[in-house]
């Protein structure tokens, strides 16, 4: 049997489904959009297909309803009982519009929702598909779900790209950026305490990556560019580590030392804080090989700072080249070694440019632009019944061009 409730189109039900609330830039970005859907009427729940994350209790206490089982069996037994459990949550609470954020919850999810007979489902894929190289199993399976999802969204060009190109069908996918709340600006004062507290010299040149510590993310890349230039930077200076090890930490220490620049490295590891610690910095660096679209990134760029970044995935949306920092190609230690001595050796470009920066994320990646989207999306979609043409894409209600039906102000 398939359904779409529309049981009351003030308040529509929408069912979030993630894998796990820990520490990750999807994860961060629900934690955010959830309580700003409630405040603009809608139901909220967050099915998670592991309990137990650290960013639980924030979510919950803005009041959004979380679901799902903790674990306590083997991966594979327990992605089967949470199966059943999301099943069991569908049928009993028949939401207006299921909602899959990431791989792994977008496959159990999807696989579900067609045996619960639910036609209203979203997808969102925030990075480049090259895990589908390493399972092609996933990527059969995904093909089939695209197929039977109302909407298929990015987070950024290059990401909506390949959804077209696996789709065949542009007409549902969509395109919404990342938002991010900005506050003001951190006065001198507070970054010089902080800077006492992180026991870095007040007159330092500092640098920050925030990027969990994944292979992929560059890290190695950044210490070899570090190790070729740490002469030529200007004295004293200091690399801002933030970020959860996922299995590279050890091996990044030890290469700092074979570069003698372990001493210039602050490994702060994870933090709940990161807006307090990022304006420390003067400039902040995302070297990934790869990349869907950063809230780190912007949120660097909203706290007025020059970014240099590879040229990958929504990097390229979130950066204009030699305006709001420097973008350079992946896994190129030179190149980025060239972009850190063009900032360090010219503070007034540094400052322009993250003056540029700040401005850019204030017009195209506020918190509030983004929160419009989605509403704009999920009304639209309940207003026609689903209805997807080449007269009427998703990219058209996303944008505000379907107002008359979906009656979003």
């Amino acid at each position: 049997m398939s359904f779409v409730t529309g049981r009351d189109p003030d308040h529509p039900h929408i069912l979030f489904v993630i894998k796990k609330m820990m520490m990750g830039g999807a994860e961060r970005h629900l934690t955010q959009l959830l309580p700003a859907l409630i405040s603009r009427g809608f139901s909220v729940e967050l099915f998670v297909l592991e309990r137990g994350g650290e960013l639980e209790a924030e979510i919950a206490s803005a009041g959004v309803i979380i679901s799902g089982l903790p674990r306590r069996s083997g991966r594979a037994k327990h992605l089967l009982i949470a199966a059943i459990e999301l099943y069991r949550r569908i049928r009993q609470t028949r939401p207006d519009i299921l909602h899959f954020f990431l791989p792994e919850p977008y496959l159990v999810g999807g696989l579900v929702a067609a045996l619960a007979g639910h036609r209203a489902s979203i997808m969102s894929r925030r990075s480049l598909a090259r895990y589908q190289h390493k399972h092609p199993w996933l990527k059969r399976i995904e093909y089939m779900l695209h197929r039977r999802m109302t909407a298929l969204l990015g987070n950024s060009q290059a990401v909506v790209e390949e959804l077209i190109a696996e789709s065949g069908n542009g007409d549902k996918i969509g395109l919404i950026h990342n938002g991010v709340t900005i506050s003001g600006l951190a006065d001198d004062r507070v970054c010089l305490a902080q800077r006492e507290a992180l026991d870095i010299p007040p007159d330092a040149f500092v640098m920050v990556i925030v990027a969990n510590l994944f292979h992929y993310k560059g890290h190695a890349d950044l210490m070899n560019a570090l190790g070729m230039i740490a002469a030529k930077l200007p004295q004293p200076w200091r690399l801002v580590v933030i970020g959860r090890d996922e299995g590279e930490g050890a091996k990044l220490r030890s290469q700092a030392g074979s570069l003698d620049i372990a001493d210039q490295i602050v490994w702060l590891g994870e933090r709940r804080d990161v807006e307090m610690v990022v304006p420390v910095a003067d400039v902040a660096l995302l070297v990934s090989h790869e990349e869907g679209f950063s809230n780190a990134l912007i949120e660097a760029m909203g706290q007025g700072l020059p970014v240099i970044a590879t040229a990958v995935g929504g990097n390229l949306d979130a950066v204009v080249d030699g305006e709001t920092g420097l973008l350079v190609p992946p896994e190129d230690p030179a190149a980025l070694a060239g972009a850190i001595l063009t900032l360090a050796s010219d503070q007034s470009k540094c400052r322009s440019m993250g003056a540029a920066a700040r401005e850019r994320v204030l017009a195209m990646f506020s918190q509030e632009a983004c929160v419009l989207r989605y509403d704009r999306l999920y009304r639209g979609l309940l207003a026609r019944g689903l209805d997807i043409s080449p007269e009427r894409p998703v990219q058209a209600i996303i944008d505000g061009r379907d107002l008359p039906l979906a009656k979003v102000n």
